[in-house]
């Protein structure tokens, strides 16, 4: 099986110059360059170029995907867009990670696992995951958890405390969804971790409290945040605004007027992803015991109705045996079959092997159609 590595850059905030496109063609001489984008697959060889670089150069978004199991996402935000000290917490060594540069900071989750998929293709990741920038930017933090719950499947010590827990961890946005899969991340730890996460923020019930916080804005505050609408900057407004909204939050927090949620060691998030693992394969079985109950009682009703023409089935067995060709052996095997269940469910077994064995006797010369009834275990070989 040959190589593969697909790697995808995606430019948002700003258009890339002509410089900057002929100094990623020096790079390589097959990708797809377009002002907005850099794509290329290699199945020999490797991007003569660094990734990371190219995110602090060019970029705010970079997937890679590789054939033995390794997949990167990268998000690069302005610096200001991001509390850094919120963010910090979900950081863990090798999967969640971020680095700034002067203007940027740069998000990275990353899987290195090996892949039992039969076919690997990256296109089609970029689209799927690329809204977590912008819900990042929001205060969404969410997509940084699940990074950091993977991150929970390496060398990690049992006892430590997961960090801050999102809300609406268990209705994940499509996005995050994405990230779930891109990642491998297992569900039902998910669902573990899910169990601790408050509903997602229901803004209408919110809005007193919101309307408290806005009107303690000072003046001069409030109109830095018009200013920068003003100048086309309405991200940046809107994440300075929410960032201050919620460090008024945590205030709230850690001043006990706001009960916090209680956090969860490792272990303890395990030992209850196994509860949720035993309930859900036992959800499973019980579903599946139901399932076939329900095909036994629609084949016996099936079974019930054959039973009242008889005649006429036998005589459609005949009749396609006439036709001599396989695909009515098949049939007429098919419904030799089910009229053996229908004379057992009847307690009349003799009377179909009799009827089986003048059936046999006609058409003895039909080796073909013979060996069907043989290999359904309606005959046996001599």
């Amino acid at each position: 099986m040959s190589e593969y590595q697909y790697y995808e850059f995606l430019a948002i905030d700003r258009l890339l110059e002509q410089s900057e496109m002929a100094a990623l063609r020096a790079l390589s001489t097959r990708a797809e360059i377009t002002p907005t984008r850099f794509a290329n697959v290699y199945n020999w060889g490797n991007l003569r170029g660094s990734p990371r670089e190219m995110m602090e150069a060019y970029f705010d978004a970079h997937v890679y995907v590789a054939n033995w199991g390794t997949r990167i996402l990268m998000l690069r935000l302005p610096r200001d867009s991001v509390d850094e000290e919120a963010l910090r917490p979900y950081v863990i060594d090798e999967v969640m990670e971020y680095w700034t540069t002067d203007e940027h900071l740069i998000i990275q989750w990353r899987r290195d696992e090996e892949s039992d998929e039969d076919w690997i293709d990256g296109e089609g990741w970029m689209v799927r995951l690329i809204s977590i920038r912008e819900e990042i930017e929001r205060g969404d933090y969410r997509a940084l958890y699940l990074g950091w719950l993977y991150g929970t499947n390496s060398e990690y010590a049992e006892d430590d405390t997961e960090p801050p827990i999102p809300a609406g961890l268990g209705s994940l946005t499509t996005a995050q969804h994405a990230l779930v899969e891109f990642l491998g991340l297992d569900e039902d730890l998910l669902a573990a971790a899910a169990s601790g996460s408050p509903p997602a923020p229901d803004h209408a019930k919110w809005r007193p409290e919101m309307a408290q916080w806005v009107a303690g804005v000072p003046v001069d505050e409030a109109n830095q945040y018009l200013l920068l609408l003003l100048q086309g900057k309405g991200k940046q407004a809107e994440a300075q605004i929410r960032h201050q909204y919620a460090a008024y939050q945590r205030s709230r927090s850690s001043s006990g007027e706001v009960a916090p949620t209680p956090r969860r060691s490792v272990a303890q998030l395990e030992q209850f992803a196994e509860r949720v693992r035993e309930e859900r394969v036992e959800r499973e079985e019980r579903k599946r015991q139901e399932n076939l109950a329900e095909q036994r009682r629609q084949r016996e009703e099936y079974l019930a109705t054959l039973a009242e023409t008889y005649e006429r089935h036998w005589k459609q067995v005949y009749q396609l045996a006439e036709q001599r060709i396989a695909a009515a052996y098949d049939q007429a095997r098919d419904l030799l079959v089910d009229l053996h269940d229908a004379y057992a469910l009847q307690g009349q077994g003799d009377e179909f092997e009799r009827r089986l064995g003048e059936f046999c006797s006609t058409h003895a010369r039909r080796s073909a159609l013979l060996r069907r009834l043989d290999e359904a275990g309606l005959t046996k070989s001599t």
